[in-house]
């Protein structure tokens, strides 16, 4: 799990970013929290290609508010989470414009952050994988691997929002590392998430319009393999949303 926090009052940010953490480790939750002092950055970084699954942001900020940069998010089609922080509910209307997951008002406390993050990751898939990038070690969530192709000497992760990660180890070892279910072998050079494919012929088209190749000779037991993974999955599904309906009587 990735969380972005942008505030340009220094104290406020560090608050609320020693909050987080404190929730993240009371629950053994792996999460790679940044810092913003300014929505811009904020902005570019997720231009570039950055991935948060969510992102706080403080409504009165030096140059953008929090509800232009909320706006501008969500013009570069980010999906994810949006709460905003603030001393007012001035801007309370606005923030369901850009369908905000929440609203919290300073002073920031424990019970207002946990009661938000206990909503916020009911529902959230929170396996990662580790991948080191220079002196940084990112956090990618499996449900936002794409799949992972291999390259010549290295190994390259393609995510949600379109980054990518250069890994120097062998197609066979991320494997193992990820040993989830979701993800499939499709071929000597790629290992494909199966929540992402849209189709399946000759080889594997992406959500996103990427192609996976298929091994040939094992074209109709990796298909197979994939029907197999989506009739469990619709099935599995159903039964939950079978149990949550009321029940009569």
């Amino acid at each position: 799990m990735r969380i972005a926090i942008c505030d340009d009052n220094a104290l406020d940010r560090a608050l609320i970013m020693d909050l987080l953490q404190q929730y993240l480790e009371d629950r053994s939750i792996r999460c790679e929290l940044t810092g913003y002092e300014d929505g811009v950055t904020l902005i570019c970084d997720m231009e570039d290609g950055l991935w948060f699954d969510a992102v706080f942001l403080d409504i009165y900020m030096r140059g953008l508010l929090g509800i232009e940069v909320a706006r501008r998010l969500r013009s570069l089609h980010y999906d994810g989470a949006i709460v905003f922080l603030t001393g007012t509910k001035k801007f309370a209307v606005d923030s369901y414009e850009v369908s905000a997951f929440g609203y919290l008002l300073k002073p920031h406390s424990a019970e207002k952050i946990y009661k938000l993050m206990d909503r916020l990751t009911h529902d959230f898939d929170i396996s990662a994988y580790q991948v080191q990038q220079w002196n940084r070690l990112i956090l990618i969530p499996y449900n936002d691997i794409q799949y992972v192709e291999s390259s010549n000497s290295k190994c390259i992760l393609h995510s949600k929002g379109g980054a990518t990660y250069n890994i120097y180890k062998r197609l066979d070892t991320i494997e193992q590392e990820l040993n989830d279910p979701r993800f499939l072998r499709s071929h000597q050079s790629f290992l494909v998430n199966m929540d992402y494919i849209r189709q399946a012929d000759k080889h594997f088209e992406l959500l996103t319009g990427d192609i996976v190749s298929i091994r040939q000779r094992d074209l109709k037991a990796i298909r197979q393999q994939y029907l197999d993974y989506i009739e469990k999955k619709s099935a599995s599904d159903s039964d939950m949303k079978s149990k949550a309906l009321p029940q009569g009587g």
